[in-house]
């Protein structure tokens, strides 16, 4: 396992399992006086603050190859897969990808899965954009466009250009 791989996991079970004190004070400071004594509530991190402790420890302009960020449900199902070919912070809030497949997993057992060639991801607003061909395949249909915009939050996706739709039937016999 290559460094960059085992310091995105690192930095990814960093997020999942510990709480980042937003005024970066030291962790070694003891909490105040009226504190000591009380429980502490749990942090719920949400999936947005685990892809943010992740992509926003990539360095700018530097190219990280085989990205894997994995969503999961509360319960730890599995919800989203990022699969990047490669990653590069190319400013305070967009991470560009190359070659990246995303697995979306259904309640209802679907799965999609979408391909871009190129791609780039805001943190702020939680959409990735492609102005380069898209492809979205599920069991049933493929689309393929000429680029596409997809809302991670909202699992809500637009493909737009030169939109081509194949249904398979399900009759395979």
């Amino acid at each position: 396992m290559s460094w960059l791989k085992l310091s995105l996991a690192c930095a990814l079970i960093a997020a999942t399992n510990l709480h980042a004190d937003p005024a970066g004070s030291d962790s070694k400071k003891s909490p105040p006086a009226d504190q000591k004594s009380a429980t502490p509530a749990p942090k719920v991190s949400s999936d947005a603050d685990k892809e943010n402790a992740v992509l926003s420890s990539l360095p700018a302009n530097q190219i990280y190859n085989g990205v894997h960020i994995p969503n999961f449900s509360p319960s730890g199902k599995l919800l989203m897969l990022f699969d990047a070919k490669s990653a590069k912070r190319i400013d305070d809030r967009d991470i560009e990808m190359q070659d990246l497949k995303i697995e979306i997993h259904n309640a209802d057992g679907s799965t999609f899965h979408v391909e871009m060639v190129h791609s780039i991801f805001n943190l702020d607003t939680r959409i990735l954009t492609s102005n380069t061909p898209t492809t979205i395949k599920r069991d049933d249909f493929t689309i393929n466009g000429d680029r596409a915009e997809f809302h991670v939050k909202e699992k809500f996706g637009r493909v737009f250009g030169n939109v081509k739709m194949i249904i398979n039937s399900g009759d395979t016999k």
